[in-house]
Order: C-alpha cells, then sequence, then structure tokens
C-alpha cells in the first residue's frame, strides 16, 4: 500500500509541476505558451508516415476502380435501367446445368438469336428467353406472336409480331409494356436507355414511326409520304432515329435513308436515295455513326459526315453484324456458295479488312477485337486489328447461327437445343 502512495504521489507531483511551468510560461510569454501547447497537440494527432501513405494509395485505388467501373457499364446505367442492371449480374451469378440445352419452344430465326452483356437472348416461336454461361434460365416470359422479332439493347428487349399488331417491351424483372396496337408492324427498334420506337401502317401515307418515352409515353411522331419504312434504330438520349425506306420509281427498287431529329416537328429530307436495293437492317453505333445493311449495298454515314457506300458487286450478302466500331459483311459469289470473303467496314466506310473464308458463310458475329463465321459446322475466328485466325470450333453439323459470348467463347443455334463453345488453335 504505501508504494502504491508513493506511485500515486509521484505522479501527482510531476502533474503539478507540470501546471506551474506552463502557468509560469504562459504568464513570461503567452506566445511561447501557445506555440509549445500547438506541438503537443500536433504531436498527438500525427499519424505515422507509412498509414498515411497506405490511405492515400487506397483512395487512389478505390477511385479509379470505381472510374473503371462506371466507364465499362456506362451503357447499364441510366436511371430507368440500372436495376434490371443489377438483378441480371447478382441473378446470373446463379449456375445452370450447362451446356447444351433444349430451346424454350420449337424454332428460334437467326434474328432472334443474340447475346448481350454475355448472356444469351432468344426468341423462339413461343418464348423469350435469356440464360447466362451455364444455362442458368434468367427469365422466360410467353409470347403469342406468329412471326416475331427480336430488339434487343442492353437489358431492355423489344419482341413485336412483324406484319401483326402485338408487341412487348421487356426487361430483366418485368413486362415492361405489353399491347395489341392498331396498325400493322413494319419494323422496331429500342435503345439501352429503354426508349423504343415502332413503324406502323398510317392512313393516308406510306407509314409512321412512333418513338416511346421509357415511362411508354409517345415521345416523336412521324408520318412518311413518299416510302414505304421498313427498318428503325433510335437512340433516346440524342434524340434521333434512324429509318430504312423503300419505294419504286420507274418500275425499278427505290430505297431511302431518314436521319430525324426527335426535336423537330417539321418534315425532314431523305439523307439519299439508292436504287435496286432493299435495307434490311438500321443501326446507330455508340458514337454516333448510323449503318444501313442492304441487299446489295452497305451505307455507313459517319457521326457528321457524308453517307458512304459499299457496293457487293457480283457477290450476294449472306449474313451479317455491326459492332461497336465495325460492320462484318459475309459476301458469296453467285456462282457457288463454297467460299467467299468476310469484309470488315469502319466507321468511316472504308474497307478494313477482307478475309478469305474457305467455307460457307451462314452466320457471323462480333465482340471486342474478334469476329467469327460459322458454315458447314465449324467456328471459324479472326483478329478485327490485323485479320489474323484466333481459333476454331465444331459448332455441330446442325448448327444454324453463332452469337459471341465474348471473344473466345460464343453460343451456338441447333435445330433444338443450344450449344456453347470455345475456340481454340
Amino acid at each position: 500500500m504505501d508504494t502504491e502512495k508513493r506511485k500515486a504521489s509521484s505522479r501527482w507531483k510531476r502533474q503539478t509541476e507540470d501546471w506551474e511551468e506552463r502557468e509560469e510560461l504562459r504568464g513570461r510569454d503567452p506566445d511561447a505558451y501557445e506555440g509549445r501547447h500547438k506541438k503537443e497537440k500536433r504531436k498527438k494527432k500525427r499519424l505515422s508516415p507509412l498509414w498515411s501513405r497506405l490511405i492515400k494509395i487506397f483512395l487512389i485505388l478505390l477511385a479509379a476502380f470505381l472510374g473503371l467501373f462506371l466507364w465499362l457499364n456506362r451503357e447499364n446505367l441510366h436511371p430507368e435501367t440500372v436495376v434490371d442492371w443489377l438483378q441480371e449480374k447478382i441473378v446470373g451469378m446463379d449456375v445452370g446445368d450447362g451446356y447444351p440445352t433444349p430451346i424454350v419452344g420449337s424454332t428460334v430465326a437467326e434474328g432472334n438469336f443474340a447475346s448481350s452483356n454475355g448472356d444469351l437472348v432468344a426468341v423462339s416461336d413461343t418464348h423469350l428467353t435469356v440464360m447466362n454461361s451455364s444455362a442458368k434460365e434468367l427469365m422466360s416470359r410467353q409470347h403469342s406472336f406468329t412471326t416475331p422479332a427480336l430488339k434487343l439493347a442492353g437489358t431492355r428487349m423489344l419482341v413485336y409480331n412483324l406484319g401483326g399488331k402485338g408487341y412487348q417491351v421487356e426487361s430483366y424483372t418485368k413486362t415492361l409494356v405489353k399491347k395489341t396496337g392498331e396498325e400493322t408492324i413494319f419494323g422496331g427498334g429500342i435503345s439501352s436507355e429503354g426508349t423504343y420506337a415502332l413503324l406502323t401502317e398510317a392512313e393516308g401515307y406510306f407509314g409512321k414511326l412512333t418513338v416511346y418515352t421509357p415511362e411508354n409515353e409517345e415521345r416523336f411522331r412521324y408520318r412518311f409520304s413518299s416510302a414505304y419504312p421498313t427498318a428503325v434504330a433510335v437512340d433516346g438520349t440524342s434524340g434521333t432515329a434512324f429509318v430504312t425506306g423503300v419505294s419504286s420509281k420507274d418500275g425499278a427498287l427505290l430505297s431511302s435513308l431518314y436521319l430525324l431529329d426527335m426535336n423537330s416537328t417539321e418534315s425532314q429530307k431523305p439523307l439519299g436515295e439508292y436504287e435496286d436495293t432493299l435495307f434490311l437492317d438500321a443501326y446507330l453505333c455508340p458514337d454516333g455513326t448510323a449503318v444501313a445493311v442492304g441487299d446489295t449495298r452497305t451505307v455507313v454515314l459517319p457521326s457528321g459526315g457524308s453517307p458512304q457506300v459499299y457496293e457487293y458487286g457480283s457477290r450476294q450478302l449472306a449474313s451479317y453484324d455491326v459492332g461497336d466500331d465495325v460492320t462484318a459483311l459475309c459476301l458469296l459469289p453467285y456462282d457457288t456458295a463454297s467460299s467467299g470473303e468476310l469484309i470488315l467496314l469502319g466507321h468511316d466506310g472504308a474497307v478494313r479488312k477482307t478475309i478469305s473464308v474457305g467455307s460457307p458463310m451462314e452466320s457471323v458475329s462480333i465482340s471486342g477485337n474478334t469476329v467469327v463465321v460459322l458454315g458447314g459446322g465449324a467456328l471459324s475466328g479472326y483478329s478485327i486489328s490485323d485479320g489474323s485466325p484466333v481459333g476454331q470450333a465444331d459448332a455441330g453439323s446442325d448448327s444454324v447461327a453463332v452469337a459471341l459470348r465474348d471473344e473466345t467463347t460464343a453460343y451456338i443455334l441447333g435445330v433444338s437445343e443450344i450449344r456453347m463453345v470455345t475456340l481454340s488453335q
């Protein structure tokens, strides 16, 4: 006990002496006191140099990661679609039974077979189905269309009855719109933020374009007085609609292109007219480039530039695909279907690469720097940058269409099932 008393007395003495010293210093020189007081506070608050560096490095890495994440997923992070995208990522982590897997329904047309964000999207004669890379069914919804057509952008899907009057807009989470209109549908399009468009017949006109907001409110309407509209691509963010149309002149087929400003109510003239061409599809790429693929030529409209035309000449179009910065055309000579050329067009309209393909070309798909061609039950992959072969795979003798999941794996549509294959050297 005496020892404890002595320790306590000693501590009290030191505290008292320190207090007296401070008071004496305060009385003699207030500035000196304040300076000493601040130094003592800084000593208490100062972190070790190592911890300070580690915190700074962590914050820098966190900011870089978040920036990269947001940039890579910028197409999916619209306010209207972020919930669907998150659900797709979370549900998509579940594991299915793997491929091959049966088609949900009886048949799937080549144009209704696609890949988005690594998932498979297919519209059969009865259902719209989305599956992940392990064949886990992420969603499956029924339709009643006799001639279903699919338009896909990110997590938003438009399915309509071509030549009929019904359509529905789907997300991963729910059916957003399901409706039977009053006019026959010629075509449709949808953008990643949810804006969608329909081409329909119109009394007193060749047809009309109606654009709807993600909330299903009419945003824009345009009636065509000189051509039947056949295909449309729409961008709700820029307020642009790209439409192809067809008519006749002096007994010959005449196709036209329209780049419509949805903020204008005035009549707008076609960008160009092309004889002996039927445009099959229209695209608006992320950089603003518009692409119209036809049966005898493809027209590329660079953002802010003039239309650039690529003629097929004596070759016929077998298949095509349009990526973010390149268009792939499979062209075959009319006298044989055993071999042909894969043409890669840049967004300036110029031929980037010409690749000779020895096998038939039945379907083509683009992902990143890889383009693959399906033909004769085999899959051949090529580098978009230099045209060199990057791998092959056995697709199966009943293969109908291909959709790249990424640069090395692909979904294959068979007659009654869906498979997944990997390119190998």
